[in-house]
């Protein structure tokens, strides 16, 4: 299982250019992490969490967070 998603999945996922993406992401409770090189990647429940219930992960109470974990087990 993926557990960190690029800008090219995100990209396929929300269907929209890499600068509108750009533009969104400030607005969006999704965290960029590095590792070590410079490209980010993102979370993959927090990408979820926002596309469903618009907060990030650690903002979701337990019944969504389980709701996530067990959607994201099938994917």
């Amino acid at each position: 299982m993926r557990h960190y998603y690029t800008y090219k999945d995100l990209m396929e996922l929300l269907s929209c250019s890499k600068s509108t993406l750009e533009k969104k992401l400030p607005t969006m409770n999704i965290k960029k992490v590095y590792f070590g090189n410079s490209r980010p990647y993102f979370l993959i429940v927090d990408v979820h969490a926002y596309m469903l219930f618009n907060q990030s992960f650690k903002q979701c109470n337990q019944r969504q967070k389980a709701e996530l974990r067990e959607l994201l087990i099938y994917e």
